[in-house]
């Protein structure tokens, strides 16, 4: 063996070591879930640093409120939160060193991480861009193209609230933006064409969301040539984006804004030191109320896997094993890993999961789940599996965290088995609670279509064929549009 090729091998093994050192000392660090009337919290900070977390995203709530659009839905999904101590365990979980933060909104439950910038510090700041993203999600029906809900959550991340309730929102790191807006390097026209979701493949993060907090901030502070602010039109522009316009035509239309203009009043706004703020007053708590409880590795390895699972599987299905070869009856991680899995081992892990407690609710989803994929597929017969599935959705209706799952699952397999009206009753529920889904708009706008209602099919259709980042959803949507419309010619 070469020299160079022995240092590559010990490179390689003392690397590996390291990872293997590192993984293991994430979840043998101490974490804690701090309980509270609108959160969770789970983290490794120490005691007095994870409390003040706490304290801080609560006054952060309560301030953020009069700036979100919509009022919040009460049938909104409950939100835990993990939060890192170290950015290094963060990118070891999320196999990410792109980005400080993940949302992950869903019907049963949101998922948000978050962790201090790299070089360190921030994590507030982190922590409260994700929170916006849940708060918008619980609130607005209109879906947002991508680079205004970054800029956005960038926006109102840097809001403060002193000890008077005194509340600050509008500061901005004006040597970073300024220098996000100088070419060469990004362009603005790049940022705005964005509509569902960032790729670090394609960008540099960075300065995507360097372009749409100076955008953002700009569109809720500046003024136009006639002193009107743009931000009195900026519900008319979201519209017109929600209903198919692209974002530089809505920017246009809504606020007299070309891009070329645009560009030009960013740099001329921007050039001021003494850009103003926005201050008002809220109401601060004298007390919050909490419980905190500390976990062992068992839960800290699901709780970890649990926020991994979308972003990086590979870690999430490493930490399942682990609890199974110390606990093998443990239900979650059973059904955690058959999401993961797929085909016949997706399918073996549910069984178990059901077979040890057919009582439970996430056991009995997700066996709804597999008969509804199975009979998709094509591996087993619908007209066997179908029944079997309703019958284990309607298991899981009592359940505080599970409802509406299983009212969706129902939903859907009404649709196949011919019966509107029942799809009407259930899909309507999944859409109270998460009504800018664009899955969930599809599957109601055909309930409409079948019932005969084809505005209200044709409104919902819309949604999915103008949102759902995967084209081959926006091409199902738009092919049911075009039936409406065939159907609406005949005779």
């Amino acid at each position: 063996m070469t020299l160079v090729r022995h240092m590559r091998v010990v490179a390689a093994i003392a690397g590996l070591a390291t990872a293997t050192c590192v993984g293991a000392a994430i979840e043998d660090r101490d974490w804690c879930i701090t309980y509270t009337d609108h959160f969770e919290v789970v983290s490794d900070l120490p005691r007095e640093e994870a409390l003040d977390l706490v304290a801080h995203l609560d006054r952060f709530r309560s301030a953020a409120g009069a700036l979100l659009p919509g009022e919040p839905r009460a049938a909104g999904p409950p939100l835990k939160l993990v939060a890192f101590e170290r950015p290094r365990d963060f990118a070891t979980v999320f196999n990410s060193r792109h980005v400080a933060g993940f949302t992950r909104p869903s019907l049963d439950q949101s998922l948000l991480a978050s962790a201090p910038d790299p070089g360190g510090g921030h994590l507030n700041r982190n922590v409260f861009h994700e929170y916006i993203h849940y708060l918008l999600r619980s609130r607005a029906a209109l879906n947002l193209p991508i680079w205004y809900e970054e800029g956005f959550a960038s926006y109102l991340a840097t809001l403060s609230v002193d000890p008077r309730g005194v509340v600050t929102v509008g500061r901005v790191p004006y040597a970073y933006l300024r220098s996000v807006l100088v070419p060469p390097g990004l362009s603005i026209e790049d940022v705005i064409r964005e509509r569902f979701q960032l790729d670090p493949r394609r960008h540099d993060l960075s300065d995507v969301y360097g372009i749409a907090w100076a955008i953002v901030r700009f569109l809720h502070h500046a003024e136009d040539d006639h002193g009107e602010r743009y931000a009195s039109r900026l519900g008319e522009m979201l519209a017109a984006i929600d209903d198919g316009a692209t974002s530089q035509q809505a920017l246009e239309l809504s606020l007299g804004l070309d891009l070329e203009g645009l560009k030009s009043r960013l740099r001329t706004y921007y050039a001021d030191d003494e850009l103003p703020v926005f201050r008002f007053r809220t109401e601060l708590r004298d007390k919050l109320s909490f419980r905190r409880d500390c976990l062992n590795a068992v839960e800290t390895q699901y709780h970890l896997a649990d926020v991994a699972a979308f972003h990086h599987p590979a870690f999430a299905i490493d930490r399942y094993n682990r609890i199974l070869a110390k606990d093998p009856d443990h239900i979650e991680a059973l059904v955690g890993l058959s999401r993961l899995e797929s085909n016949d081992r997706a399918v073996r892990f549910a069984r178990r999961a059901y077979e040890l407690d057919p009582t439970h609710p996430a056991a009995a989803v997700r066996m709804a789940e597999m008969k509804v994929f199975g009979c998709q597929a094509g591996r087993i017969a619908c007209g066997d599996a179908l029944p079997e599935a309703i019958s284990l959705y309607t298991r899981a209706l009592d359940s505080e965290s599970h409802a509406v799952v299983a009212t969706y699952g129902l939903g859907i397999i009404s649709l196949y088995v011919q019966r509107p009206d029942d799809a009407l009753e259930y899909l309507r529920t999944a859409h109270a609670r998460a009504p800018w889904s664009p899955q969930i708009n599809f599957y109601l706008g055909e309930a409409y279509g079948q019932t005969g209602a084809r505005d209200r099919a044709r409104m919902h259709l819309k949604k999915t064929a103008y949102w759902h980042p995967d084209e081959s959803w926006r091409s199902k949507a738009s092919e049911a549009l075009d039936r409406l419309d065939a159907a609406r010619k005949v005779p």
